[in-house]
């Protein structure tokens, strides 16, 4: 389906209105089918029913349309709740050190939890307790389907699926490599933490930059951040976090974001390039999409390379693709936990399959690469 800039505006409104905006009067001439189709690809059908249930103009059928997707999650959310509590306090008890991630701590800052999508409950934990998680999580019959990499996941049909994560996003400097040290123990919890807010709202714009870049993201990380400001704004440490941000290379993303908060959520200003940046949050689903992939970590990762000619960041990207760091090497190829000695016959493994291979992903990636050209890499974003 080719989604609609109009609807795409509205949406937004819709957004705007079900996080405490002001109801929205919807035109008549309005494609339903396609702000639905919206709403579905960016995984939002419950905050803009919330939307349209405020607003002046809708037809009853498509009201209920939402309302019945709305419903569906709110048992969804019901069953996500009890499940992660149950996981939480069974950790608790067993002594294992864990920490909640991304929805599961955000969902709390919507006006009704089950606004907030949430395909996985993702847990941060420590590695050498990992025979242990998956002690517990077998004895609440959670099935194992990917151990010994980063995450290691679990399901229990039919809608859970927790990601259990090793460590969180890589930087160069290492700044969520030190995470537990940060961390606060959760109210009268021994084993339960949480990042402080600060380093909640960094990893936040971290891992959206990572999604952002990686294949475009969706209109729900805009709204995280949206409700995170207003909540805790006020209160950050700022000099600390731009610093953080300056530091990976996030700032000027960040400065992104809020901008397109304001525009979505304050009616903020926006230029050309702010709304290009709206666009592809906007037309990317929550996990984005493979074109949108291609295009952007081409275009963002041969940026980031040493050098001052397009040729030689691409020559640069080239080789950090071949001969990645030995611990990026481990999650690709588990067997080099316990023999790193075979690292570089691994790396003639994977530069074989990245420059010979018949595999999409592949293609995709020579293909992408030697499309960006001087002004591609000239682009914040």
């Amino acid at each position: 389906m080719i989604y609609k800039w109009k609807e795409a505006n509205l949406l937004v409104s819709l957004l705007a209105s079900a996080l405490g905006g002001e109801a929205v009067t919807v035109p008549q001439d309005t494609d339903f089918e396609n702000l639905y189709a919206l709403a579905t690809l960016q995984k939002v059908e419950a905050m803009i029913c919330e939307g349209l249930s405020k607003a002046q103009g809708v037809p009853r059928e498509v009201l209920s349309r939402f309302e019945t997707a709305y419903k569906k999650e709110v048992v969804a959310q019901y069953i996500r709740q009890a499940e992660g509590n149950k996981i939480l306090n069974a950790f608790e008890i067993n002594g294992i050190d864990c920490m909640p991630l991304k929805g599961w701590v955000l969902q709390n800052l919507y006006p009704n939890p089950a606004m907030r999508y949430m395909c996985d409950m993702d847990i941060l934990f420590k590695p050498e307790q990992s025979a242990d998680v998956r002690r517990v999580l077998e004895a609440l019959e959670y099935l194992p389907t990917e151990l010994g990499g980063n995450p290691e996941v679990y399901q229990k049909k039919p809608i859970m699926n927790i990601e259990m994560h090793k460590a969180i996003v890589r930087d160069d400097t290492g700044h969520f490599d030190t995470n537990w040290e940060r961390a606060v123990p959760v109210k009268n919890c021994a084993h339960t933490f949480a990042m402080t807010n600060e380093d909640c709202y960094i990893y936040m714009i971290a891992h959206l930059y990572k999604h952002f870049i990686g294949g475009g993201t969706g209109v729900r990380s805009v709204c995280d951040v949206e409700l995170f400001l207003r909540n805790y704004e006020a209160a950050l440490d700022w000099d600390y976090i731009d610093s953080r941000l300056e530091n990976s290379g996030f700032l000027t993303f960040e400065r992104q974001v809020k901008a397109l908060c304001r525009l979505w959520f304050h009616a903020g200003e926006a230029d050309e390039a702010l709304v290009a940046f709206s666009k592809k949050m906007l037309f990317s689903g929550v996990f984005g999409t493979a074109e949108i992939a291609a295009e952007n970590a081409a275009k963002h990762a041969v940026q980031a390379m040493p050098g001052k000619s397009v040729k030689s960041k691409k020559l640069f990207y080239y080789l950090t693709l071949l001969f990645p760091a030995l611990s990026v090497m481990q999650d690709i190829y588990p067997v080099l936990k316990k023999l790193p000695v075979l690292l570089p016959v691994f790396w003639l493994v994977r530069g074989v399959q990245l420059l010979f291979g018949s595999h999409k992903g592949a293609k995709k990636i020579r293909a992408q690469t030697g499309a960006v050209s001087q002004a591609d890499i000239d682009k914040d974003f």
